[in-house]
């Protein structure tokens, strides 16, 4: 019988917040390698990637349309 895996959301996963070299302050999801759940915790750190890139990219696509 297969058991349902947990689901894990981006929200779930603790944030921590780092400075880059070039002294911008970038936040990243922090995932436990020892968690029961480490698939699922990198796929939800996986997906909040994504989702961040693509916003980024589509705000700068649209101020390069606006000028």
């Amino acid at each position: 019988m297969a058991t349902q895996l947990k689901t894990v959301r981006p929200s779930d996963l603790p944030t921590k917040r780092v400075r880059a070299p070039d002294g911008t302050v970038v936040q990243m999801k922090v995932v436990q390698s020892d968690s029961e759940t480490l698939a699922e915790d990198l796929l939800a750190a996986f997906r909040s990637n994504v989702r961040r890139i693509k916003a980024e990219q589509r705000k700068r696509r649209a101020e390069q349309d606006a000028s």
